[in-house]
């Protein structure tokens, strides 16, 4: 019995190293994230729709999540945003046209995509999958403007509308 005891007192040590040691965010801040992500996904797709312009790409849903849960990081910064989207679409797209069509060149407009962010400092984390969806989908080179360009800025518009609503926040930081 006293076993079963200290190896319950073990498992519990070993269960708090990997729980976090702070208390989550307050629900005010989940409900402004939840709010903010909800109709900035909506307002997207529906200007998609609305236009008749592919205005949606998967990258955008990380995108708004940092506009809208985190704007105050670096990598949620308009200049990374629509900096970011569009420096990793025209290297996709660059590569996909003049170089080819395989992995291997898919592996390396996903390596030119991370250290030209890095070296501009534009890093955002999701525009790294641009090149990716590029290399699925083979666009034209109207890609960069719609949905890269055209969708970051809406991403961007509805962030400093949103976040500048809230009396604790404020959007961007910089620019």
């Amino acid at each position: 019995m006293v076993k079963f005891a200290g190896d319950m007192t073990f498992r519990l040590k070993l269960l708090q190293r990997y729980l976090p040691d702070q208390a989550g965010p307050p629900v005010k801040g989940l409900l402004i994230a939840f709010i903010g992500a909800s109709v900035a996904g909506a307002a997207l797709g529906f200007l998609a729709d609305f236009s008749q312009h592919a205005l949606i790409m998967g990258s955008f849903g990380a995108s708004i999540f940092l506009v809208m849960a985190v704007p105050d990081l670096p990598f949620a910064q308009p200049r990374n945003v629509l900096a970011g989207h569009f420096l990793a679409s025209a290297i996709g797209l660059g590569c996909f046209h003049f170089i080819g069509e395989s992995f291997f060149t898919m592996g390396f407009a996903l390596g030119l995509t991370t250290v030209a962010m890095l070296f501009f400092k534009v890093a955002h984390p999701p525009a790294g999958s641009n090149p990716i969806a590029i290399f699925l989908t083979g666009p034209d080179w109207s890609f960069l403007f719609t949905p890269t360009l055209a969708g970051a800025l809406v991403i961007v518009a509805l962030g400093i509308a949103y976040n500048n609503l809230w009396r604790d926040r404020s959007y961007p930081k910089y620019w």
